[in-house]
């Protein structure tokens, strides 16, 4: 399944309205305040999302965006030596900060570059603003549980191929797959419910260190803890579910 903002609305459909997103004024307002223009991806984000309380929330050592208001274009205090690319999400635990070059601001879709504070120079982070942008708040959505109903599975002895088997996610129809160069997410949405793996980075990608569950459904979530598997029964996990429920 391809990364568009289409999943994302799908997601949040019965929860996002119009006053979830800027205006094409207070776009406009800022993309002559910083002296740019944005690329089409950017500002179809900020139209549909830039306000979503699902997304926009801070979060805790993740990849987070920035309000419209907070995008900037680094100063001359800023960490890096290459000053021209204009920030629109960061880590701010990590101080990992995400840009635009200058020169791919006239591309509809432009890849996108990370600094960190204990580094000098930007690197390839993603090849697609779009993919960035749907894959980043999905994983903050999951991991963050900000939606109504959530699950969390800690590490334990189930690999990878134990869930998809008792869920039966399929690759080709369920998975959103990040266009990153640094893999260490799994991201699927199965009947409404977005389900996210936590991996490490140049490791078995069989190996998980965490799963994550967020849906608006109930029921469809509860299902999925109530699965009888090959692998026997699920892990132990966490839930914001009534216990009476589970």
């Amino acid at each position: 399944m391809k990364a568009t903002f289409e999943v994302l609305e799908k997601l949040l459909s019965a929860y996002c309205i119009e006053s979830f997103g800027n205006s094409e004024e207070e776009i406009a307002e800022k993309e002559a305040e910083s002296g740019i223009k944005f690329p089409k991806s950017l500002r179809d984000y900020y139209k549909k999302f830039g306000k979503c309380n699902y997304i926009t929330k801070s979060c805790n050592n993740q990849y987070e965006p920035l309000l419209l208001y907070e995008f900037f274009i680094p100063g001359e205090d800023f960490f890096t030596s290459d000053k021209d690319y204009p920030v629109f999400y960061q880590c701010v635990e990590s101080m990992i900060y995400c840009g635009i070059k200058f020169t791919d601001l006239r591309l509809e879709d432009p890849p996108v570059y990370i600094c960190v504070w204990d580094k000098p120079g930007w690197y390839l982070e993603n090849i697609s603003l779009i993919n960035f942008l749907v894959c980043k708040a999905l994983i903050q959505i999951a991991v963050e549980a900000r939606l109504p109903y959530w699950v969390y599975f800690r590490e334990n002895i189930w690999k990878l191929s134990d869930y998809r088997k008792a869920w039966q996610i399929c690759d080709s129809y369920n998975e959103i797959e990040e266009s990153t160069t640094t893999p260490a997410w799994k991201i699927f949405i199965k009947d409404d419910v977005l389900i996210v793996f936590e991996s490490v980075q140049n490791e078995n990608e069989e190996y998980i260190t965490g799963v994550s569950l967020a849906s608006f459904d109930k029921e469809n979530i509860k299902k999925m803890l109530f699965r009888k598997t090959p692998a026997g029964e699920l892990p132990q996990y966490q839930t914001n579910l009534p216990l009476s429920e589970i």
